[in-house]
């Protein structure tokens, strides 16, 4: 890999990386008490409140940001909106039961709706999202990073719009997430304090291959995150190669993978990530994480053991999910300064 250079961290779960992983973040919080949600899996308030809004650009973009003023919290239905009914219906159909979806629902959250921004020039990172999801499948990591002084925004997935229904349809999809997000950037500057000459990325499946398009041609860009990423797979990189945007010799910022092994639809290999020509390339493996625990799912397992059952969850799979956030935010800190 031309000019980067390639750092292995083979596990995340070690106790003394736990311990100073939690420590940092504690250090930035304030002396105020704030009953942390039960869904934040024991993740720690940065110094500010959040709030949330729905914009609409291009597509709708939802953004967390520092929040100025105090409010009435969200709770999980919030983010879910119209799609609870439907939601709820896969969820029992899986074995969880009603009253453990009610549950998951009316679980407070952190966030207040339509809270009056901070005043500032905080970072702006860039949510892109797995396949057919939303904001409501990264609630918890959003409101974290924002209380620790980003604003974050995202976009639905395309594929909420038009489903995929072809692998050689890769390409097209990627480029239009990343598009959304590109205008994402535009609309929140209009309507909230941010700072996009700073812009992170952090991604989750699907979306890792629209945050590495729109890397390659926006300079912008310092940090790439990509949670258990396409990137990091063999499946569609052909496709992804032959996509307008792709450009094999950009330049491109940091990149952090966090990969799992347990799923064979996402059976790691990492060529093609260490082809890109990438400042650094940070390859992290987690031990007791599925797919669907990167997402609000993850923490949501640590908090009812039905969730934690039907998802292949274990005590284990708790602290990683935790610690993944933590490592997010510390990835994203140290390339954010201006």
């Amino acid at each position: 890999m031309a000019g980067a250079n390639t750092i292995y961290f083979n596990e995340m779960r070690t106790p003394l990386l736990a311990l100073l992983a939690l420590l940092s973040v504690a250090a930035d919080r304030t002396e105020r008490q704030t009953s942390v949600p039960r869904l934040w899996n024991g993740l720690v308030q940065g110094r500010s409140d959040v709030g949330f809004r729905h914009l609409e650009g291009r597509t709708q973009v939802d953004v967390w940001y520092p929040a100025a003023d105090i409010g009435t919290r969200m709770v999980y239905r919030d983010y879910v909106g119209d799609a609870a009914t439907g939601l709820e219906s896969f969820l029992t159909g899986t074995g969880i039961s009603k009253a453990t979806v009610d549950s998951l629902l009316n679980s407070p959250l952190m966030a207040m709706a339509g809270g009056r921004p901070r005043t500032g020039s905080f970072p702006l990172v860039l949510l892109s999202h797995g396949n057919r999801q939303s904001a409501a499948d990264q609630a918890v990591l959003g409101e974290f990073l924002a209380s620790h002084g980003f604003v974050v925004a995202s976009t639905p997935s395309p594929m909420l719009r038009t489903p995929m229904e072809r692998q050689n349809q890769i390409a097209q999809f990627a480029e239009e997430q990343a598009e959304d997000l590109v205008t994402a950037v535009s609309v929140v500057a209009n309507a909230i304090p941010v700072d996009t000459s700073r812009l992170l990325l952090v991604s989750h499946s699907f979306g890792a291959r629209s945050a590495l398009l729109m890397a390659m041609r926006d300079p912008r860009v310092r940090a790439i995150v990509s949670l258990d990423g396409g990137i990091g797979t063999a499946t569609g990189i052909d496709e992804l190669r032959a996509a307008p945007s792709f450009r094999a010799d950009a330049r491109l910022p940091a990149i952090l993978h966090v990969y799992e092994e347990l799923d064979e639809f996402m059976k790691p290999d990492l060529a093609f990530l260490r082809s890109l020509r990438a400042d650094t390339l940070v390859l992290e493996r987690v031990q007791a994480m599925h797919h669907v625990h990167f997402t609000t799912y993850g923490f949501a397992a640590a908090a009812f053991p039905e969730i934690a059952r039907v998802t292949g969850a274990t005590p284990e799979t708790s602290l990683e999910v935790r610690n993944t956030a933590v490592r997010v935010l510390d990835f994203i800190q140290s390339r954010s300064k201006p």
